[in-house]
């Protein structure tokens, strides 16, 4: 199994992991030989990278999630339910059910509690217009993960993982034109998605049942320890930590993730841009580095080139070794090998990684 561009698939490929909707429907099932009609209307959707299987792999590259798609998919449903209800003329107590984001968050903790030692690998397929419900899923996740990380008690992080979940709420209040928009935004359309932190804030804490320091990292979660954030413009030592940590997560999944107006990210390019961020101290650099443990430049089917003319696809990635994976190599200078060889960078220190294959 790699990761492939769609616009450069060939007829005949195989899925190698199913592609699912916001309502946890089946787009298009693992195994299916990708037609050409397939393949459109794929890019029609703006689904731009999926999982397709190499024959010449076989069964060697078994990719390990911290959490599982299943919880993944019953989270999604519950993110749309909350975005799709919210509106400030309503009652939030009809609207967010605090019992359904507290039973998913803990279904998601017992997943991270078993999968210590895995680190974060696959990209969501999604569909561009479900990306929103995507996004909670991940940030709340990857809050979650750093949360576990940091010793947080229980209690912590049920309302860290609630905050995470509802942290973009108020982008439902935001017209969906501006939301949307296939361009970059006008300084005045920006000023209005800016809102979303005020909006998201202001529901949650009309709900009796939503801490406010849950409804705070809604609030928080784009301010920067620099001061350089908004809505309010404060630095590290007033922006709670609960906010430093889902503003690390928030970013992460942002730029791995498509936008309307951009492709995502590559990991590798998102770990430089973090790098970025600490340097000029707009993110919580302890905090970081802890978060950093979880990430590697390369997951798991990734097709990478070395800087021996080998290309083939990384099949293991290690927690402490992140740029050193285990890779199998399929060509040598654009030759298809007889048989691929496995290539442990971790024993082959002369061999580095030169470039991703998109």
């Amino acid at each position: 199994m790699y990761l492939a561009e769609v616009t450069k698939l060939d007829p005949g490929v195989k899925l190698a992991k199913d592609i699912y909707t916001a309502d946890d429907k089946i787009l298009l099932k693992k195994d299916i030989k990708l037609t050409k009609n397939y393949i459109e209307k794929l890019k029609e959707l703006n689904i731009n990278y999926i999982y397709v299987k190499d024959k010449k792999l076989k069964d060697d590259i078994e990719v390990e999630e911290i959490v599982s798609d299943k919880i993944k998919r019953e989270a999604v449903v519950i993110a749309k339910e909350c975005l799709k209800n919210v509106n400030l003329n309503k009652e939030s107590r009809r609207l967010i059910q605090p019992e359904k984001i507290i039973n998913l968050v803990e279904e998601i903790l017992e997943d991270i509690r078993n999968n210590r030692d895995i680190i974060i690998n696959l990209r969501d397929i999604r569909k561009l217009e479900d990306e929103l419900f995507f996004h909670l899923v991940n940030v709340t996740i990857f809050s979650l993960i750093l949360g576990e990380s940091l010793n947080y008690t229980q209690e912590e992080l049920k309302l860290l993982g609630i905050g995470a979940f509802l942290h973009d709420i108020g982008k439902a209040l935001v017209p969906a034109e501006i939301l949307n928009k296939p361009a970059k935004l006008s300084d005045a359309e920006f000023e209005v998605v800016k809102k979303h932190t005020v909006y998201g804030y202001s529901l949650l804490t009309k709900h009796t049942d939503i801490d406010e320091l849950s409804a705070r990292i809604a609030y928080q979660h784009h301010e920067r320890c620099d001061g350089s954030g908004y809505p309010l413009g404060i630095e590290q030592e007033e922006i709670h930590e609960f906010g430093r940590v889902v503003a690390i997560a928030d970013v992460f999944d942002a730029m791995r993730s498509d936008r309307v107006y951009r492709p995502a990210c590559s990991i590798r390019e998102v770990i430089e841009y973090l790098y970025t961020m600490i340097t000029k101290q707009q993110l919580d650099d302890r905090l970081m580095e802890e978060f950093l443990n979880y990430l590697t430049p390369y997951p798991v089917g990734t097709k990478v080139k070395l800087n021996n003319g080998y290309e083939g696809v990384v099949i293991k990635a290690r927690k402490h070794a992140n740029s050193r994976p285990v890779i199998k190599v399929l060509k040598h200078d654009d030759e298809e090998l007889p048989e691929p060889i496995t290539i442990d960078l971790n024993e082959k220190v002369d061999l580095i990684i030169e470039e991703e294959i998109v």
